[in-house]
């Protein structure tokens, strides 16, 4: 299992380029992409004098977005996701562990049709499972 990305809620896909950009040098590697199955807009970045983990932003499409509560609060960070090689596995390896299954696995707009999955962690974080 290897840290993929870092998924974090914005209130707009292109104001949240800019500002990470302007901070800390991300810039896009993948188009905007809006995902109707997880009804969000999405968009990777990645600082390209870093070898490190890309920053997934993550925008609602509507109301009912289940990202939509995460933007009353403070905290936005919402989830990390890890790449697997069997998601079935993974989520039994998690669920037998103490995890809470979420979602999934569902196909993921961002990443080509790979399948991915959300889980709660035992320590009450999400976790994102990104099948290779």
């Amino acid at each position: 299992m290897k840290l993929h990305h870092v998924g974090i809620v914005v209130n707009d896909i292109e104001s949240g380029i800019q500002r990470y950009k302007a901070l800390f040098g991300f810039v896009p590697v993948t188009e905007i992409v809006d995902d109707p199955i997880q009804k969000v807009s999405v968009v990777l970045l990645s600082n390209p004098e870093s070898d490190g983990a890309p920053i997934e932003l993550i925008a609602p499409l509507s109301d009912d977005s289940p990202v939509t509560n995460i933007l009353k609060g403070k905290v936005r960070l919402y989830h990390l996701c890890f790449l697997v090689e069997n998601i079935e596995e993974s989520l039994k390896n998690f669920r037998s562990n103490g995890a809470i299954i979420i979602s999934g696995p569902v196909p993921a707009e961002l990443f080509e049709g790979k399948r991915i999955a959300f889980v709660y962690s035992p320590d009450n974080y999400v976790v994102e499972l990104l099948e290779k």
